[in-house]
């Protein structure tokens, strides 16, 4: 074999070595591109706003049970705070849980509650069957406090994953 062939073979060789090297590296990053943009629609769709509205409930549950809150602030509280932020949490779970591989059994409790406020809220509101408030704890059901724990801890997880 003379020089040039030599040299040819290994350039060729060369070539396809880099070729295949830059194949894994593309398809590496682009894995890695993949998952971190499903974290941020996680982050961006699903975490972030059950964080907020779970904030804000947390928030008046304090109000609510001041001792010089009258059912007048409590019936508002649960009209005009819990009732839209429990039809937001509950919309948003439903409508974006494709977004993570399973759903984790604290969202299964904050949604089975809210389902229970929300009929108790219906048997007060609109069809008039008990006296208001509908109190926080329908049927024995407390709040499932570890639900938002869960929801600022995977919030915050994310948020210092796709900033790092």
């Amino acid at each position: 074999m003379t020089n040039a062939s030599t040299a040819i073979l290994a350039a060729i060789i060369g070539f396809i070595a880099g070729s295949f090297g830059l194949y894994l590296i593309t398809g590496s990053l682009e894995k890695k591109r993949a998952y971190l943009s499903g974290k941020r629609e996680q982050l961006k769709f699903f975490y972030s706003p059950l964080e907020s509205l779970v904030k804000i409930n947390s928030q008046e549950f304090e109000h609510y049970f001041k001792d010089d809150a009258s059912n007048e602030d409590r019936e508002f509280i649960e009209k005009t705070i819990w009732y839209p932020n429990f039809m937001e949490i509950k919309k948003v779970i439903m409508e974006n849980s494709h977004l993570l591989e399973e759903l984790p059994d604290e969202i299964l409790r904050l949604l089975n509650y809210i389902n229970i406020w929300l009929a108790d809220y219906d048997a007060v509101y609109v069809r008039q069957l008990k006296d208001s408030p509908v109190f926080v704890r329908p049927n024995g059901y407390s709040y499932p406090g570890e639900s938002d724990e869960f929801i600022y801890q995977k919030a915050g997880a994310l948020r210092k994953e796709l900033n790092s």
